[in-house]
């Protein structure tokens, strides 16, 4: 019979594997311990959203819901409190390159740029549609500095946003019950007479 218990390991092993790397799938936007924090240029901010009207737990991906949202961003580096910041959130759309064409058509919601000399800036938007969407922060320094920071997301697509992590369950319940049944299923080993 086939010896399922090699499958069922090597299974465990590429998802393993697969989980240890840090995703940056959502653009500049990574997790550091309890923060989420948003790489912009050379320094980095730190992002959190909310939902007050849903929730008082708060996100950095994607957003469960449609609603009012708070975006905060927190500069970790004194020297941005001297920059102009300006803060967009645009409809997703397939290119680079054709974003910035569209750029005031697939705005939804725009801080314009000025300085933030208590390093907080925070934007209200009331999401009324789900869809994909990019946050766009834009640093301009008074040495010449511009850096850019995109980060996709997504509203309203909390199960798509969760399939993965539902996959990758699944797929170890699999492989977990592929090397107990494996291993019940060996025969017995002959007794000598």
């Amino acid at each position: 019979m086939f010896n399922l218990r090699f499958p069922a390991l090597c299974a465990l092993a590429a998802l393993g594997a697969s989980g240890a790397a840090p995703a940056l799938a959502h653009g500049a936007i990574r997790h550091e311990q309890e923060a989420c924090v948003l790489k912009v240029g050379p320094d980095f901010m730190y992002f959190t959203g909310y939902q007050p009207s849903l929730s008082h737990r708060k996100f950095c991906e994607d957003i469960p819901a449609t609603g009012d949202t708070i975006f905060i961003l927190d500069y970790a580096q004194n020297e941005m409190r001297d920059m102009k910041t300006d803060f967009r959130i645009v409809r997703n759309v397939s290119e680079e390159q054709e974003e910035q064409e569209k750029l005031d058509r697939i705005t939804v919601a725009y801080l314009p740029p000025r300085v933030y000399p208590t390093g907080t800036l925070n934007l209200e938007y009331d999401f009324k549609e789900s869809g994909d969407y990019v946050g766009i922060v834009t640093v301009d320094g008074p040495n010449g500095e511009h850096w850019v920071s995109r980060f996709p997301f997504s509203v309203g697509r909390l199960y798509s946003a969760r399939t993965p992590y539902y996959l990758l369950t699944a797929a170890v319940l699999l492989a977990l019950l592929a090397l107990f049944w494996g291993k019940d299923s060996e025969p017995a080993p002959a007794r000598k007479r």
